[in-house]
């Protein structure tokens, strides 16, 4: 096919890019209308920055013990006036598109061609899991932009070395670590990668190993310092240091016992006396099976599709250099990931993320090499189902099919208008208790009872002035017992097409 030459322009391409990035962003956090769990924490605890200490803000809720995302939010909304919630949908435009055009850059280093480059944007752009994750305020968006980052400033410091890469390198990792701790994880792992490149001398392997660990060496020598001259005390307060240390330390014996468990458990309840012998290799099997469910989930199954064909296919050929560095960055978050489901039997989506944006760097060029073989019946239908099913996938993420839970906002709202400060209030869902104001960062010390609704049960509803409910279109169990219990009629009803709702009482005192 001949070459459209529009294609041939790189400015067109980042201006069309980072523009279908921003509407992208600007459209889904319009669309949202009731912010995620997470996303209450990071605003309350960016609420107190200003008039709190570090220690408080680290302490107040479970998200922000890593507090770098909750400042920048605050400064932003200093800096700009912004609401907090408005600062921190702007940040994560901002690094959902330094994310984009990382991303492309990083398929330009591997030797994209023009087309290749428009059709990494459009990959990366498209992809429904990471279409989705825009909608949400969490602190993943910065780390997946300066990791993306430090993977293109990697793979040019394999081609051209120098001090300066090796430094904006560590640089990326550092602030990456400042949103999630496997940054960390990353910046200590990666250097060893350059001891496998054979091209070049030992020595100037060596001379890469330490120019890449310099930074890494330097801040482990001043924390080092710093714990000799604290008590275990105050080096608890350090939010999750501790819990870093700890894995550091006994990591290995907590996956041992993990597996332990798993297996006694598997061999009590599943397996027969006669193939208890086979329980770890069964149980390991369930685990890889469980590992790569999740993995193509996540990636999305046509992008994994097309990742498969172009390695059974071997339609590209990094150069040497290069797949060191992209492989590994797949083998450290393979055993980040791994080790996490091994250990906690859980593994959301949104923790592969950082394994899935490397494993499309396969899928632009997948594209390509269909649309080259574009004579070929085959290949065209082939390339037609990948073009149906990637937009079928673009759409569930642009478009909300969903049921919508704007009634939680509004009934939270109408709380806020209608119930005095001064009054008593149960509402049994951390949003709408986050929507009523009523709590402010308070919040977090009722939430462990409020969202256990046999807190009212048995005539403690009698204590409080307003009680919210939130209740399921077939409700049973506890909520449909307190319900029977309140027998009467509530003030305000907020529900949406399916048939939940918030039920709002106000409770006479009799």
């Amino acid at each position: 096919m001949r070459k459209a030459a529009w294609l041939e322009n790189d400015n067109l391409l980042y201006v069309f890019a980072l523009t279908a990035s921003l509407i992208l962003s600007f459209w889904l956090s319009y669309r949202e209308t009731v912010i995620n769990p997470d996303g209450i924490c990071y605003l309350l605890s960016a609420q107190t920055v200003g008039t709190a200490s570090l220690k408080e803000v680290i302490h107040l809720c479970p998200q922000s013990q890593w507090p770098f995302y909750s400042v920048l939010i605050y400064a932003v909304s200093q800096a700009s006036h912004f609401s907090y919630t408005a600062s921190a949908y702007f940040l994560n435009a901002l690094f959902s598109l330094l994310s984009v055009t990382a991303f492309i850059l990083i398929v330009k280093e591997l030797g994209g061609s023009k087309r290749v480059l428009w059709l990494s944007a459009l990959v990366i752009l498209l992809n429904h899991e990471f279409i989705s994750m825009r909608e949400y305020i969490i602190r993943d968006h910065g780390f997946w932009a300066f990791y993306l980052a430090s993977l293109y400033l990697l793979l040019r410091y394999f081609r051209e070395p120098g001090l300066n890469l090796a430094l904006a390198w560590s640089a990326c990792l550092l602030i990456a670590t400042l949103f999630r701790i496997e940054g960390a994880v990353f910046l200590l792992s990666l250097p060893f990668v350059s001891l496998l490149d054979f091209r070049v001398s030992f020595r100037q392997r060596l001379k890469a190993f330490f120019s890449l660990n310099t930074p890494a060496i330097v801040i482990c020598m001043m924390m080092a310092v710093w714990l000799l001259s604290h008590h275990q005390q105050s080096m608890n307060q350090l939010g999750r240091i501790s819990e870093i240390i700890n894995q550091l330390q006994n990591g290995f014996f907590m996956l041992a016992d993990r597996y332990q468990s798993s297996r006694d458990a598997l061999v009590q309840h599943v397996l027969t006396s006669d193939s208890e012998s086979d329980a770890g290799a069964v149980l390991l099997f369930v685990w890889l099976a469980w590992y790569l469910l999740n993995v193509m989930a996540a990636l999305s199954w046509i992008y994994g599709i097309l990742v498969i064909y172009a390695w059974v296919r071997k339609i590209c050929r990094f150069p040497a250099n290069a797949s060191l560095v992209v492989f590994g960055y797949l083998a450290v978050n393979l055993v980040i990931t791994l080790s996490f489901l091994a250990e906690h039997l859980f593994l959301s989506k949104r923790y592969l993320i950082a394994l899935t944006l490397v494993l499309m760097l396969w899928v632009p060029f997948a594209l390509d090499y269909l649309i080259r073989q574009w004579t070929s019946v085959r290949h065209r239908l082939a390339l037609f189902i990948a073009v149906f099913f990637i937009f079928i996938g673009t759409l569930g993420g642009i478009v909300d099919f969903g049921y919508s839970k704007s009634y939680i906002h509004e009934a939270g709202d109408w709380i806020a208008e209608n119930v005095p400060a001064s009054a008593s209030l149960y509402a049994n869902d951390f949003q709408l208790l986050y929507y009523t104001q009523h709590f402010g960062t308070g919040i977090f010390k009722v939430l462990p009872a409020y969202i256990n609704i046999r807190t009212i049960a048995h005539g403690q509803w009698k204590q409080y002035d307003y009680v919210a409910l939130r209740i399921g279109r077939n409700e049973e169990g506890d909520t449909a017992a307190v319900l029977s219990e309140l027998g009467m009629k509530p003030v305000q009803v907020f529900g949406n097409k399916r048939g939940d709702k918030v039920a709002i009482y106000k409770i006479e005192k009799g």
